[in-house]
């Protein structure tokens, strides 16, 4: 309950009340689940109402704030496998984002001469796009200020990609634990495409992290209901006719009772 107070409140302070009851419900909606994970985790979610059923819910995903496939949660684990590289499906919603100036010194995981290719010294505005992989999973591309997905992925000329060839193989001959295996194959996929930008292919850092519902058990409302009154159940016809029975006996007997008070008729008259 506490947990959903809180969530609630941040997210009525950024609407009006007016959408409450759609984007804001009060926790009295909310029904509670127990979940089991293909992990064997288990976990407790809320859906809206007790006919929503966990297992056709769309549960969110903390990294891209988008909605994952339904029957999908995120369950982290250190021991899950390195992001995998997923093909773009579709193309969704463009924002701009602006960056000031790098700084001149180098970061950790690039050496200098990295850092002078890849290093924007005068503030810059870049263009995100929020694409769906073929996993059906959502992340964020960065392409060029005038590109959209109608111009198509535009290719580098083919002397450049010859050289960019034998850069890369002198690279990995020198230095063969330089890329991953992952990386390496990325990279020649990438070269064997004519190094497309944007790129085709982009990791997905859900996928390693999502699990499939596999069992639910209901727990009950977040906030408990008063029990419903129960209307009496009505006799049957069987129970009926034997207090009937009982009722025509009882009758009967009463009235042997009271023949036995009253005086006869003739000693009454006699006297």
């Amino acid at each position: 309950m506490r947990e959903y107070q809180d969530l609630n409140a941040k997210r009525r302070s950024r609407i009006p009340a007016v959408l409450w009851p759609f984007w804001a419900p009060g926790p009295e909606e909310f029904y509670r689940w127990r979940v089991q994970l293909d992990c064997g985790c288990i976990a407790e979610v809320l859906t809206r109402g007790k006919e929503d059923l966990p297992s056709e819910s769309r549960w969110p995903d903390a990294v891209s704030e988008a909605s994952l496939p339904a029957a999908q949660m995120l369950c982290w684990h250190e021991d899950s496998p390195p992001a995998p590289y997923r093909d773009i499906a579709e193309w969704g919603d463009r924002r701009e984002v602006s960056f000031p100036a790098d700084p001149a010194e180098p970061p950790d995981w690039a050496d200098p001469q990295t850092w002078a290719v890849l290093r924007h010294a005068e503030p810059h505005t870049s263009a995100f796009w929020t694409v769906t992989l073929s996993c059906g999973h959502v992340t964020d591309v960065v392409s060029e200020l005038g590109w959209k997905p109608a111009d198509g992925l535009r290719r580098v000329s083919a002397k450049r990609l010859q050289a960019m060839i034998a850069e890369f193989e002198e690279f990995w001959a020198s230095d063969p634990d330089g890329q991953d295996r992952r990386e390496r194959e990325h990279t020649k996929r990438m070269l064997a495409e004519g190094w497309p930008s944007p790129a085709r292919e982009h990791l997905c850092h859900a996928c390693p992290q999502v699990r499939f519902i596999v069992a639910f058990q209901r727990t009950g409302w977040l906030v408990p209901r008063k029990p419903e009154r129960k209307l009496p159940k009505p006799p049957s016809r069987a129970s009926l006719e034997r207090r009937l029975r009982q009722v025509e006996a009882e009758a009967a007997r009463l009235r042997d009772q009271l023949a036995q008070l009253d005086p006869p008729e003739s000693i009454t008259n006699a006297r």
